[in-house]
């Protein structure tokens, strides 16, 4: 009869699953040998495998105790885990302890590398092949990139969260991302460092990562915001412009939707809709739902600075149109030093108080809502209001023989707001505050561009502010409307006397 194996199998059920370790008996002691949980792979067939290995060892004379109970942990562990498992049971860890939008980052990072790092274990992972998982990202990069400009573009199948599968472009990591996915890689291998389940970390070795170039940060100049906020009034007037003799029309004619457009002056898009009855079918209320506050939105962006995120989330009682302010609340931001009050210019408050006089929301209701009143979202505000915009700006330029807009999103209206408190004066401090950050670095180096501003370009600005710089300046600087009219009037008065004085020495010679 085969003698039993030894060692006793102690189970216990935690929150990520059941935990094993074995109880053995050895020289007059009953050590305890830790073996891992269920979400590092631990199974019962691995824990009774486990059980017969050591029995073995003990019959043969081989085994010996573990001198504590980390190396007992580590050695079969470090020895068997695969980087896989680790990461799992690390993200699940992380999940409670992070923001949704972190966790989403950390998600991201590593399912985008867990096709070549997954299957190594974890004392497998060494600087040969990190550096493969990034030779084969740039050849891939390569490879579907010189496909795309032959005209041959590579795609594949993939599901959306509802579980469409649909046909796309195939994307390659760049270089920025290749090195994200190793950022990724090195904090769970941090992690396993500080368990002690490895010695040394070969993903914190700077040289496994790739070179990036000097991002581009876009912004804009002051006759691009000036065509950008014209645009933007120009869709609305396009999208107001029709009544019920118009609408008749449109139903009643056999012209093409551009045709009509041009006839009447609005967007071909308007003109679909009402010929598909998706717009102006009741006639006691004839409200064009098209009616969407285009130059508002865009004049919040690029004259307030707020993230697109803080812009959905504005309601009523935070713009503040008699004070001139707007709250940006901490519920509506990233960080506690986003919650902060922005001066309202001249420009940006005229747009507010034509908007609030078209709109008529309350306190509590959104002030950039959908057409339904709730929160609209950011990719919404992209697509349907950016992007149109931006366009119609170009088109504009065009016309004059003027450069167009290059790239632009609405993070680059918020950098070109930061560009603007540094030409109005305002200090890094102050700019910081307004921007939300928590580090005056960031705000100069990331954010505030220089405008090229000649005599015609700070009138384009003046006009575009709704004012002087300097006054301006001082509104955006927190202070009293008296206190910067008295510093413009010194400022008028310190140069007639410099002039005086200049004069009086001419004089003299």
């Amino acid at each position: 009869m085969a003698r039993p194996a030894v060692g006793t199998i102690i189970r216990r059920p935690t929150k990520q699953g059941t935990s094993f370790a074995l109880r053995v008996s050895y020289g007059g002691t009953k050590p305890v040998i830790q073996l891992g949980g269920s979400w590092e792979g631990w199974t019962e067939e691995r824990v009774q495998a486990e059980r017969e290995y050591i029995a073995a060892q003990m019959a043969r004379g081989e085994w010996l105790p573990p001198a504590t109970q980390r190396q007992s942990v580590e050695t079969p562990v470090a020895a068997s885990v695969s980087f896989q498992l680790f990461a799992s049971g690390w993200l699940a860890r992380r999940k409670p302890r992070v923001e949704a939008k972190t966790y989403a980052d950390y998600h991201w990072r590593l399912r985008a590398g867990m096709d070549h790092f997954g299957a190594y274990r974890l004392d497998e992972i060494d600087a040969s092949v990190i550096d493969d998982f990034v030779d084969g990202a740039l050849r891939e990069r390569d490879a579907i990139e010189r496909a795309a400009a032959d005209g041959t573009p590579l795609t594949e199948t993939v599901s959306d969260k509802h579980g469409r599968s649909y046909v796309r472009r195939r994307r390659g990591l760049d270089r920025s991302s290749i090195n994200k996915v190793i950022a990724g890689v090195r904090i769970v291998l941090k992690d396993a460092q500080r368990r002690g389940l490895i010695s040394v970390n070969p993903a914190a070795d700077p040289e496994c990562l790739v070179s990036t170039p000097r991002p581009s940060r876009s912004f804009l100049e002051a006759e691009q915001i000036e065509e950008l906020l014209h645009a933007a009034a120009d869709i609305e007037k396009g999208h107001r412009g029709l009544d019920w003799q118009k609408v008749a029309f449109i139903r009643a004619s056999s012209a093409s939707n551009l045709e009509l457009s041009r006839e009447l002056g609005v967007s071909d898009v308007l003109v679909s809709k009402v010929r598909r009855r998706l717009l102006w079918n009741d006639e006691a209320a004839p409200r064009n739902r098209n009616d969407i506050p285009r130059r508002a939105i865009l004049a919040t962006l690029v004259l307030a600075g707020v993230r697109i995120s803080e812009l959905c989330g504005l309601v009523g009682e935070d713009v503040d149109l008699a004070s001139g302010r707007i709250r940006v609340r901490r519920d509506v931001t990233k960080t506690d030093a986003g919650e902060r009050v922005i001066p309202i210019v001249p420009a940006l408050r005229e747009a507010l108080v034509d908007h609030r006089a078209t709109h008529h929301y309350g306190g509590g209701d959104f002030v950039f809502g959908t057409r339904t009143g709730g929160r609209n979202s950011p990719d919404n505000i992209r697509a349907r209001i950016v992007a149109g915009a931006h366009q119609r700006a170009n088109e504009r330029l065009a016309d004059a023989s003027r450069p167009g807009i290059g790239h632009l999103t609405p993070h680059t209206l918020r950098r070109t707001f930061a560009s603007l408190l540094a030409e109005s004066g305002v200090s890094p401090r102050r700019a910081m505050y307004l921007l939300g950050h928590t580090d005056p670095k960031l705000t100069m180096s990331v954010y505030q561009q220089v405008l090229d501003l000649s005599a015609e370009g700070e009138r384009t600005l003046a006009s575009v502010l709704g004012g002087d710089l300097v006054e301006v300046g001082l509104m955006l600087s927190g202070r009293s409307q008296n206190g910067a009219l008295a510093v413009v009037n010194r400022h008028a008065i310190d140069t007639q006397a410099s002039s005086a004085a200049l004069t009086r020495s001419q004089e003299s010679r």
